[in-house]
C-alpha cells in the first residue's frame, strides 16, 4: 500500500501537478489522522472493556467476601446475644450458690470472646483499580469503598479492645487460689461464691457487657445489615451466569 502511494506522488511530481499533489497530500494526512483516531477509539474501547471485566470480577470477589462475613456475623450475633442474657442474670443476682449449674457459661462471660475478622480480599482488589475517573462515577463502587473504609477500622479496634479486656480479666483471675481448679473444670465453694456473689465479678461482667453487647454486638449487626444491602446491589449489577 505504501509503495502505491509513493508511485502516485512520483507521478504527480513528474507531471508538475502541484495543486493535485497538495490535495492528495492533504487527503493522505486526513486518512492517517482518521486511522490514528480509529486506533485510539479501539484502544479506549478495549481499555473500558478490560476495566469493566476487572470491576465485575472484583465485585464477584466482594460478594463472596460479604456472603462469608454474614455467615460469621450470624454466629457472632448469636453468641453475644446469649452472652448478654447470661450477663443480665449475673447483674440481677439471679445466679446463686444453689442454681449456678443452670448457667455453666456464666463463669466464663468475661474471659471468652469472638473476634470478627472481615474478609477484605475483594476490597483490596478494588483499591488497586487505578482508573479513578471512571470508578468515582460508579455509585456502587463508591458505596462499597465507603462501607469498608468505615467498618474495617472500627471492627479492628473493637477486636483489639475485646481481646485486651479478656486478657486483663484472665490475668486477674489467675491470681486467685482457685484458678487451678477453674482450669481443670473443678468447682470449689470459694470459686462459686466469687462468680455468684462477689461485686468484683459483677463489675467485670458489667464492663464486659458494655463492650460486648453495647459495642461489638451492635457493630456486627450494623455490618451485616449494610453487607446484605450491598450484596443485593451487586447481584442486581452483575449478569446472571450462563
Amino acid at each position: 500500500m505504501i509503495s502505491i502511494f509513493r508511485k502516485i506522488r512520483l507521478s504527480m511530481f513528474k507531471k508538475n501537478k502541484v495543486s493535485s499533489y497538495i490535495l492528495y497530500a492533504l487527503g493522505e494526512i486526513l486518512l492517517v489522522m482518521i486511522g490514528i483516531l480509529l486506533a485510539l477509539q479501539v484502544n479506549n474501547w478495549n481499555e473500558r472493556r478490560k476495566l469493566k471485566a476487572n470491576i465485575d470480577s472484583t465485585l464477584k470477589t466482594i460478594s463472596y467476601d460479604l456472603a462469608t462475613d454474614t455467615i460469621f456475623a450470624n454466629g457472632i450475633i448469636k453468641f453475644y446475644e446469649e452472652n448478654q442474657k447470661n450477663s443480665q442474670r449475673i447483674l440481677n443476682r439471679e445466679i446463686t450458690l444453689d442454681n449456678y449449674k443452670e448457667c455453666p457459661e456464666c463463669i466464663s462471660l468475661v474471659t471468652i470472646y469472638q473476634p470478627f475478622n472481615v474478609q477484605s480480599k475483594g476490597f483490596e482488589r478494588l483499591k488497586s483499580i487505578t482508573n479513578q475517573e471512571t470508578t468515582q462515577k460508579d455509585s456502587l463502587i463508591t458505596e462499597i469503598s465507603q462501607f469498608y473504609s468505615i467498618f474495617i477500622p472500627l471492627i479492628d479496634k473493637s477486636n483489639i479492645r475485646m481481646e485486651n479486656e479478656i486478657m486483663d480479666n484472665f490475668n486477674d483471675l489467675e491470681e486467685h487460689s482457685w484458678f487451678v481448679d477453674l482450669s481443670q473444670g473443678k468447682f470449689s465453694e470459694e470459686m462459686i461464691i466469687y462468680f455468684t456473689e462477689s461485686e468484683d465479678y459483677r463489675k467485670r461482667v458489667a464492663a464486659h457487657n458494655i463492650l460486648a453487647a453495647g459495642n461489638h454486638l451492635n457493630m456486627t449487626k450494623q455490618y451485616k445489615l449494610n453487607a446484605v444491602e450491598i450484596l443485593k446491589r451487586i447481584k442486581a449489577r452483575l449478569p446472571d451466569p450462563e
